[in-house]
């Protein structure tokens, strides 16, 4: 239906706040609990809205929540992070449109809550895994933060479900409300960290946060390291050009993991023998000179970041088989899974997040590594050129953590798991299901509407 003027502005204004509310589920503020109320607020939003009205109360929700949580876009893109912005509010737009169009054809009750929750999850993982500027921040699920649900169905499964419980609320369907509420409570109540690793299968670690500096400055920072340290990492473009075509330089490298007995993995570049281009690598190094490299699967977007790869797969080291994801990789759901599933029990990832990107990027970005070590149930290390270094363990919760805007050591344990949550055996296939669903649906839906407007054009 069409509201009139009045009543559509007070919509409008509505879907504006509730994106606004929406950014604040997310660092730097992290009131996680505020996706609820934010969510309900676009589902009251858009209640009896059909057509280009539905379709631009979603857009402003998106605009709000997207050009507010994500305001560090501008210091990357400047202006052209308007159009950013506006790409990623387009899917909130399109939840909205199939609202509309579900809710016209007289779906009620539970139906059209399940079909919420179904509609949301389908379009957020297309903008966060499927769409050419795939981008995962932000997701509902993403802030819950680590939980219960997480190592089985994964952070979109468990957007779906904030969307189920939120839409069955909005509804009004209040015998089954109370029970997915529980349901969910259960779900997010404080899971125990992990007791610190030691003795057999535990590994110390170092990670040596700095950014933009020579290669000197790494090795001596490494060499001033305590001798109990067998596992040293840089950050991703540590050394920023191929080590390896320089000789001076990666006798260095070789002779500091010799002298030290240590393992080293960091960020450096290997450039194609035909001049074809470049890749962003993840080098591992011992004493016994190269154990393996993981060629980066995801560049970021707009950046010369290297030729994409196309494996997942851990090294083998002294320590263990050891996942060495570059930075990126590790927003999305594929890599660290594939990696997991591979055999890596543990994981050191080297990271770039440049200091002139803001403390908020940062602090978002720190998010996603601990829902990938809860999904996949391992230990991780993360090393940043300007943070966030931390040491996760398989649920998600810190055991270090060195912030961002700084230079520093973190040193930290990791254990080795080989136990496979059921979210890297099956789980993944969650948000599959899920939009496989939804599609029918909108099939469903947009068949209906185009036989209803023939008649009337006869």
């Amino acid at each position: 239906m069409e509201l009139s003027g009045s009543a559509f502005a007070l919509r409008l204004a509505l879907a504006v706040a509730s994106g606004g509310l929406y950014s604040l589920a997310y660092p730097p503020l992290g009131w996680g609990w505020l996706v609820f109320p934010a969510l309900a607020g676009l589902l009251v939003a858009l209640k009896d809205l059909t057509g280009s009205q539905a379709r631009a109360a979603g857009f402003l929700h998106g605009l709000a929540a997207f050009g507010t949580g994500l305001s560090w876009l501008y210091e990357l893109f400047g202006p052209m992070s308007v159009v950013l912005w506006c790409v990623l509010a387009a899917f909130p737009a399109l939840f909205a449109q199939f609202q509309g169009l579900a809710a016209s054809r007289g779906m009620i009750g539970w139906k059209f809550a399940i079909f919420t929750a179904l509609n949301w999850g389908a379009w957020e993982f297309v903008r966060a895994e499927l769409f050419p500027l795939k981008f995962p921040w932000m997701t509902a699920g993403l802030a819950l933060g680590p939980n219960r649900m997480l190592p089985w169905i994964g952070v979109y499964g468990a957007g779906v479900v904030v969307l189920l419980l939120v839409a069955l609320v909005v509804g009004r369907q209040w015998k089954t409300a109370p029970v997915a509420a529980a349901l969910l409570a259960g779900s997010l109540l404080a899971i125990p960290k992990h007791l610190l690793p030691e003795g057999a299968g535990s590994i110390r670690v170092a990670g040596v946060q700095k950014e933009s500096v020579s290669l000197h400055e790494f090795l001596e920072a490494t060499r001033g390291l305590p001798a109990d340290i067998p596992y040293v990492v840089w950050p991703e473009y540590a050394v920023p050009y191929d080590i390896r075509a320089d000789q001076a330089d990666w006798e260095a490298v070789r002779q500091l993991c010799r002298d030290r007995g240590i393992t080293l993995t960091f960020g450096t570049q290997l450039h194609q023998a035909d001049g074809a281009g470049w890749r962003n690598i993840a080098l591992t190094v011992d004493p016994t000179g190269v154990r393996g490299e993981h060629n980066k699967v995801h560049p970021v977007h707009f950046f010369n970041d290297g030729i994409a790869g196309s494996s997942a797969l851990p090294v083998e080291t002294a320590h263990g088989k050891i996942g060495t994801p570059v930075c990126f990789d590790c927003d999305y759901e594929g890599v660290v899974r594939r990696m997991t599933a591979a055999g890596a029990e543990a994981f050191i990832v080297p990271i770039m997040d440049a200091e002139a990107w803001t403390a908020r990027q940062h602090d978002q970005h720190a998010e996603l590594f601990r829902i990938r070590a809860c999904e996949n149930g391992r230990w991780m290390f993360v090393c940043a050129t300007s943070g966030v270094s931390q040491v996760i363990d398989p649920s998600g919760q810190l055991h270090g953590r060195l912030g961002a805007m700084t230079s520093g050591i973190l040193t930290g344990s990791l254990q080795r798991e080989t136990r496979l949550t059921f979210y890297t055996r099956f789980g993944w296939l969650v948000p599959w299901a899920v939009l496989a669903a939804a599609f029918g649906c909108w099939v469903l839906l947009l068949r209906g509407s185009i036989r209803r407007k023939k008649p009337e054009a006869a």
